[in-house]
């Protein structure tokens, strides 16, 4: 699908509509995480990281933009191993056919204990229900691959993530009107508002954990434990006649 497509729906009233809730949810997720760096990759160059106290802040995108730090491929992230502290995927994996490739991508480059915030559409919602029909006009943005949010949550688990939490918004259906003046005010917090699975958007929060290490016990240490275990072969009777015959 056509990136400036994309780019160009969430201009219209219903793709700002789900844009400003977005923005809502991140604007209390945000500030929650530290580090040095933060990284936004997605469809769109508007910046949703305004609220994040991290200074070194930038977007990635796969061509020129106003907003854009940097050009690149979220196949090749230009990062490397364990550098960036917070990384913020919006709608990236539902417009590419390797959402899988990606978050590989993105676990290399994401520090232990660092987050990965996922925003996506939900096909299960009524946005989703309206897919089928509108992927045969090729209407954007249905016409991507929504992933279902347990789908991804399974993927991030065994990449080695704890997942923080699920946080899904939008009810209504994608008629602009009755988007229309919907943003909730999430300013009081996120749990003052419904979060039931069936939203039409979901923001998934992801730790990476560090890999355990089996310990391996030095070797001195067993033989100062037990040294009674070492094993003599035993003498044969005849040694033993000939010791008793010196003797």
């Amino acid at each position: 699908m056509n990136r400036e497509d994309i780019k160009g729906w969430f201009a219209q009233p219903l793709g700002k509509a789900v844009l400003d809730t977005e923005q809502a949810v991140l604007d209390q997720l945000l500030p929650g995480f530290f580090g040095y760096h933060l990284l936004q990759v997605g469809m769109q160059d508007k910046p949703l990281f305004d609220t994040s106290p991290i200074r070194h802040k930038f977007i990635m995108g796969p061509e020129p933009g106003e907003q854009s730090s940097f050009i690149g491929s979220a196949r090749e992230l230009p990062f490397e191993n364990d550098s960036i502290d917070v990384v913020l995927l919006h709608h990236i994996l539902d417009f590419y056919d390797s959402p899988q490739e990606i978050l590989r991508e993105v676990t290399r480059v994401t520090l232990p204990q660092g987050h990965l915030v996922i925003v996506g559409f939900n096909p299960i919602s009524l946005w989703g229900m309206y897919r089928p029909a509108a992927r045969l006009r090729n209407e954007t943005p249905w016409a991507g691959h929504f992933v279902r949010s347990s789908r991804l949550m399974d993927w991030l688990t065994l990449l080695n993530f704890n997942i923080d939490r699920a946080q899904f918004a939008i009810y209504q259906p994608p008629v602009p009107r009755l988007m229309k003046g919907k943003t909730r005010d999430y300013s009081q917090g996120l749990s003052r508002h419904p979060n039931w699975p069936f939203g039409a958007v979901y923001v998934i929060v992801a730790r990476k954990q560090v890999s355990r290490l089996q310990p391996i016990r030095p070797v001195w240490r067993t033989r100062q434990t037990l040294p009674e275990l070492s094993v003599v072969r035993p003498a044969s009777r005849d040694v033993v006649s000939r010791i008793s015959d010196d003797s």
